[in-house]
């Protein structure tokens, strides 16, 4: 007798046993997930340890640099007379100066006309501006008005860069006024004259007035005119920058200020402050995974000792500074805290070094071989750099995602074997069983037909 489903002869629950059985057979394949599921935590752990010790070598970008401890503060006692600012050169002084006067653009305006007044149209009539050199003529041998002039001379090909414009006051009439674009007396404009215009055609003249609005002396007084602790200096700017080295002072108005410069430690402190931040949060990311997803795993041990190893270590550089512990930079611990993986810094301890040690503090930091920032750069470059320390720990990881891979490949394939294998049996085992019931109960009713038989034939 044919079956068609598994169990309907016999009553046994093939499909059941199955599952059942199969679910243990694949146990093996939860382990390899499990397995995986961990090796992806490790990689995405050495992405995070990668992330926290590239900020923590940016940070020693600016404790590398010489400039960072070089830099200076520059003030001025009255901003409303001038401002400054230094560069790594200038040298910590004060300077009491006294500003005279402030450099102007030269401007020249011509007598009021009418309008409609034309100027030249005859052979040989012209105009010429110049400035420090380089010289624009204006033909004139065509009559032209003010307004005619105006655009003339503010044309691409004027390279002298004087600006022409035109005032028309409350009588109506036109003023020409010209505009030099640069500061100062050798930026002046210089007018001459060909034909039958001359000086008197136009009789443009300096408008410059002083500080009490007071027509200037000279063209001379186009440059600024100030005294720096006594001495006197004239330039055609504002901007100064040639008088004290590295200082540079913006005039604004007259009148007398001092200009101080200082050592700018705060440059320093936040450069110190932005490491120990990042080495703090370094810290605490190793922390937290050696507990987690790489506890047992030696790469954030061997981190952390060769953190501690470059703090630890002699510098070995010029000067009398060998350990960032001198500089206030120091473990917790150290400086009275309880945890000794973090570290902080002491500004007042740094501070006081900068203004009384400031080339052996440069030195401790900034050496190229054996500088504090260059050896704590150079150990993390031996994890971070391609081909490194944690490049191979996440190339290692990932062969061993493919193992897994294959693993599970070559077990997927097995259980569909075992699953066909178990099946077949168990639908044997059900045919059998049908079998042996149907013959069961075969022989059940022969024998209890046997009295019967014998009673029939007595």
């Amino acid at each position: 007798m044919a079956i068609s489903s598994a169990g309907i002869g016999s009553g046994l629950d093939v499909n059941s046993i199955i599952t059942q059985l199969m679910a243990i057979e694949q146990e093996p394949l939860l382990k390899l997930d499990q397995k995986e599921a961990t090796v992806q935590a490790e990689i995405s752990s050495f992405g995070s340890i990668k992330s926290i010790l590239s900020s923590l070598q940016t940070s020693l970008d600016k404790l590398k640099d010489t400039a960072t401890f070089q830099a200076k503060n520059a003030s001025s006692s009255d901003t409303d007379i001038f401002t400054t600012s230094a560069d790594t050169t200038a040298v910590a002084s004060s300077y009491d100066v006294t500003v005279n006067r402030l450099a102007q653009r030269h401007k020249m305006a011509s007598d009021e006309f009418s309008s409609a007044t034309t100027f030249g149209g005859g052979a040989g009539d012209e105009l010429t501006l110049t400035v420090d050199g380089t010289s624009f003529t204006l033909d004139l041998s065509t009559a032209m008005t003010l307004s005619e002039i105006q655009a003339a001379i503010n044309v691409d090909e004027n390279t002298t860069n004087i600006t022409a414009g035109i005032i028309t006051g409350d009588s109506g009439n036109q003023t020409l006024v010209l505009t030099a674009k640069d500061m100062g007396y050798d930026k002046r404009i210089q007018l001459s004259y060909g034909g039958a215009i001359t000086a008197g055609t136009f009789n443009l003249a300096t408008i410059n007035t002083d500080a009490n609005n007071v027509l200037i002396a000279s063209d001379a007084e186009l440059d600024a005119s100030l005294t720096v602790d006594g001495v006197a200096v004239t330039r055609s700017s504002n901007t100064i920058s040639d008088v004290v080295s590295g200082l540079t002072m913006t005039l604004k108005s007259t009148g007398s200020a001092t200009a101080t410069i200082d050592n700018n430690t705060s440059s320093v402190n936040g450069a110190v402050t932005a490491f120990v931040k990042a080495f703090n949060e370094a810290q605490t990311t190793l922390a937290d995974l050696a507990s987690s997803s790489l506890q047992g795993n030696s790469i954030v041990n061997n981190i952390q000792t060769q953190m501690r190893n470059v703090f630890n270590s002699k510098a070995g550089v010029s000067g009398s500074i060998n350990y960032a512990a001198e500089l206030g930079i120091a473990s917790v611990y150290e400086i009275g805290g309880t945890n000794k993986g973090t570290i902080a810094s002491d500004s007042d301890t740094l501070t006081t070094a900068l203004e009384d040690q400031l080339d052996d503090v440069i030195s401790f930091f900034t050496d190229e071989t054996n500088g504090f920032a260059a050896r704590m750069d150079t150990m993390l470059d031996g994890f971070l750099k391609s081909g490194g320390v944690l490049d191979g720990m996440v190339d290692n990881a990932n062969n061993r995602i493919d193992s897994i891979e294959q693993s599970r490949d070559s077990l997927s394939r097995r259980l569909v074997s075992t699953e066909a294998r178990l099946r077949s049996q168990y639908t044997a085992l059900d045919a059998l069983m049908s079998q042996l019931t149907t013959t069961s109960s075969y022989l059940t009713n022969q024998l209890a037909n046997l009295p019967n038989l014998f009673s029939k034939k007595s």
